[in-house]
């Protein structure tokens, strides 16, 4: 909801637009308690002193960014940073406006700022406002923050972090709801179970936990400033890379796996409404899983959401990869490996899932073979995932208001656990 008070605009998370989303998920105490207002383009108000400035990027409307509003070199480092992570067109843009911050003039036409009341004799609570616990978990002096705002299924507010001179200085997530506090739950005991790895394949160092409002925090090291997405010519990871935080430990069943297990529990236990011919495909899916019950590599664990916009190389060719929140222990060979080839072709928007999954499984031979899954049970491998797409779509459907928000349709997922089947035959 935004309040029009002469051209400013209150926004009190309570509507629909991106910037209530991030109130909602960000701020919603201190506004809700009046400790705090966030405001657009706000006035003079000798009653309210800003605690945080930002510019909007692109629009208020359609806001995405919120970039600091600091000095020039804070607010051009947080737009140029880590240029070869983006896309080329976002690359140019941010590039462009970055230019325009250094020069000290402004990179957007609209601002936020999160105010606190300066009514005499009304209380300050300290560290009200997440950046201010994050900088003191962190004791490393003023930080800045560039946010970005997440609409998506698995939306959480993330904080890109800089020191006075524009330096990265680390990369904050923070969980706002149940759903949320799981992925960050999980991401950092992934990260501490990984932060004496060593090898082909590196992982952001967890720099700081805590609490905010509740719910849990975490903040990982920045990624070397010369990291490049994995894409193009920057080459895919090698079957070393895979596996080097993943390795292989045992050749065991399907059905003994911790992983398996408890997504079939999760299943079980998602609540009954419209999903009933969805629920029958996944129970015949899983039925023809267990009656195969087929042997194959079992790893430590699977990364969950290996993707080309999780990972990165330095020039040197470093690999790093990062975004645990999904992972799990003790799961089959493969997934992430057909989770990655199935994600380049979504990201080409070269087909349906249903219809990528017998071509990712293609595209994933080298990493198959390399961690020894037969032939014979790829079509078993296929089943998994297919099950593991379909609970976590219906997961946060149930979580996040309905299907109607989902990536993914019912029907899609359907077609996606049918062409699983038809591969186990």
């Amino acid at each position: 909801m935004q309040k029009m008070q002469g051209t400013e605009r209150i926004i009190t998370g309570a509507g629909g637009t991106p910037l209530d989303c991030l109130v909602e998920q960000l701020w919603s105490t201190p506004v809700r308690t009046g400790q705090a207002r966030v405001v657009v383009d706000a006035a003079p108000n000798s009653q309210w002193a800003d605690a945080e400035t930002y510019w909007v990027l692109p629009s208020p409307a359609k806001a995405r960014l919120l970039i600091p509003r600091r000095n020039p070199r804070v607010t051009a480092a947080a737009l140029r940073s880590y240029r070869a992570l983006r896309p080329p067109k976002v690359r140019w843009a941010r590039n462009a406006l970055g230019l325009v911050a250094r020069a000290g003039l402004p990179p957007a036409l609209h601002t936020l700022s999160v105010q606190r009341p300066v009514v005499a004799g009304s209380p300050r609570a300290e560290a009200c406002l997440p950046l201010e616990e994050i900088t003191s978990c962190l004791e490393l002096g003023p930080l800045s923050a560039a946010i970005g705002i997440r609409l998506g299924d698995n939306r959480k507010p993330t904080l890109q972090l800089f020191d006075g001179d524009g330096r990265p200085a680390g990369y904050a997530k923070l969980a706002w709801n149940e759903t949320s506090r799981e992925y960050i739950q999980t991401e950092e005991a992934a990260l501490t179970a990984l932060a004496t790895a060593s090898g082909p394949t590196r992982v952001p160092r967890l720099l700081g936990t805590g609490k905010w409002d509740g719910f849990p925090y975490l903040i990982t090291e920045p990624l070397p400033e010369n990291v490049r997405a994995v894409r193009g010519n920057v080459g895919r990871p090698t079957p070393a890379e895979m596996f080097a935080l993943t390795p292989v430990e045992r050749i065991g069943t399907v059905s003994s796996t911790g992983h398996f297990r408890a997504l079939s529990q999760r299943l079980r236990a998602l609540p009954d409404g419209a999903e009933q011919a969805l629920r029958a495909a996944a129970a015949q899916t899983e039925r023809m899983v267990l009656a195969r019950d087929a042997a194959l590599p079992i790893t430590r664990r699977w990364h969950g959401d290996l993707v080309p916009w999780n990972a990165a190389r330095e020039p040197g060719g470093q690999l790093w990869c990062w975004d645990w929140e999904s992972a799990e222990p003790d799961a089959i060979a493969g997934l992430d490996a057909l989770h990655w080839a199935i994600s380049v072709r979504r990201e080409a928007g070269t087909g349906t899932v249903a219809g990528n999954l017998a071509r990712s499984l293609e595209d994933s031979e080298l990493y198959l073979r390399a961690a020894g899954v037969p032939k014979s049970a790829e079509g078993d491998l296929a089943a998994v995932y297919a099950l593991v797409v379909t609970e976590r779509a219906w997961t946060l459907a149930v979580h996040n208001g309905g299907w109607p928000s989902s990536w993914i349709s019912q029907q899609d997922l359907m077609d996606v656990l049918a062409a699983a089947r038809t591969l186990m035959r």
